[in-house]
């Protein structure tokens, strides 16, 4: 009974009350609590639901293990008397949305009383870190989505997380990162930063990089492309790589070495959005080089013109004939390609096909406004390349990204 209850959105189990006389005060004391989104809606015409959370939480009898709450509410002292009954009961996962009417929320200091924490997850809020926090000595997952905190908070609050194994910062207003974490699995960045560093982090296995930016505009980015690929550099025990949004542009911006300082043989995945730009193509060789043990590759063409949907070749050279692919991909095994559209785009691919011996499969999916009368045209093409494996080549219809 009490594994059914604990399943279910807490307004579910609250119901099942009515059930049975045994089941009336079962739900008192489930250890997980789930208000649903919906639950709390931004909708004048519904009952003011804050009261539900008050209610469940002050008939709570027993520890409370996690607790997940998404929803509007009219002032932050709610968010704050909800914090202070969590941190005075073992809370253990703790997962807010917080979205005032018209502003974020500026989380309670009592969120830091909550030593128990093992899994923290906070969207739309101030995040201050008071000088006198000792930590979270159990804490191994971090997720921070539109949080507000400073480049000295968030690198103070990571050097006080001995456990961290995953840590996300989904952000645009944290212009600094510097990350020292030893026990590091998991890094996920998504924003706008000027300076990135990392220091020890020797078990970091998996990272995404999702940065935008625009080149040349003044007081917007001081980072450099270099940087950005020591930043990469740091990370040798790496095995999968994502590198998202205006990334490679980013690193086009400077010198690109043929090979990285380091060879990455660890690097089972690499992921990578991509525009048709000779340039960025010249990060992607360099980072192959360097990855002799690849055995899946991801690649996402991002599309930002028209033009991007014809098939003739008028609109640039291609790019084969500016570079040279002289990357043996000796292990890959599986390609997926998202986004074809241009028959530019299959030069690269191309040469992928007749330099991976093992690939065991090739999955293609065409951009949503290439017309259906012209994917015969780029089956074909790309079924005549000359490949060095028996690999599949599978066309999967239009992607909707």
């Amino acid at each position: 009974m009490d594994l059914i209850l604990t399943g279910l959105p807490v307004r579910d189990a609250v119901r099942t009350s009515i059930l049975s006389k045994k089941w009336r005060y079962k739900w008192v004391s489930i250890p997980d609590i789930y208000f649903e989104e919906d639950c709390l809606m931004k909708d004048e015409s519904k009952p003011d639901h804050v009261n539900d959370v008050d209610q469940v939480l002050s008939h709570h009898v027993g520890p409370i293990c996690k607790f997940s709450c998404l929803c509007y509410v009219p002032t932050g002292s709610h968010f704050d008397r909800w914090i202070d009954i969590l941190s005075m009961n073992g809370i253990k996962k703790l997962i807010l949305e917080m979205m005032l009417f018209e502003e974020y929320y500026d989380v309670s200091p009592s969120v830091f009383n909550c030593q128990q924490l093992c899994h923290l997850e906070l969207i739309y809020c101030i995040l201050e870190v008071p000088p006198t926090f000792k930590g979270f000595h159990n804490l191994s997952v971090l997720v921070l989505t539109e949080v507000s905190i400073s480049a000295e908070a968030i690198a103070f609050l990571i050097s006080k997380c001995p456990l961290l194994e995953t840590l996300k910062l989904l952000t645009k207003t944290c212009p600094a990162f510097h990350i020292h974490a030893p026990n590091l699995r998991y890094l996920e960045l998504d924003g706008d930063f000027h300076f990135l560093s990392i220091g020890s982090c020797p078990h970091l296995t998996n990272m995404s990089l999702d940065y935008w930016f625009r080149l040349g505009y003044s007081g917007y980015t001081y980072l450099e492309g270099s940087d950005f690929l020591q930043f990469i550099e740091c990370s040798l025990a790496i095995e999968r790589l994502a590198l998202r949004g205006t990334v490679l542009e980013f690193l086009c911006d400077g010198s690109i070495p043929k090979k990285l300082s380091a060879t990455y043989d660890h690097l089972k995945c690499l992921e990578f959005e991509i525009r048709v730009n000779s340039d960025e193509i010249l990060v992607i060789l360099c980072i192959l080089r360097s990855a002799p043990n690849l055995e899946e590759l991801k690649i996402r063409y991002f599309t930002v013109a028209k033009t991007r949907f014809d098939l003739s070749e008028e609109y640039g050279e291609f790019w084969g004939a500016v570079t040279q692919f002289d990357c043996l991909l000796s292990h890959l095994r599986t390609v997926e390609i998202f986004g074809l559209a241009m028959l530019l785009d299959l030069e690269f691919i191309g040469c992928i096909l007749s330099n991976a011996p093992v690939l065991e499969t090739m999955k293609v999916y065409t951009n949503e406004n290439v017309k259906n009368e012209d994917v015969p045209r780029l089956l074909d093409e790309l079924m005549h390349f000359q490949r060095a494996s028996t690999a599949e080549i599978k066309y999967m219809g239009h992607c909707y990204i």
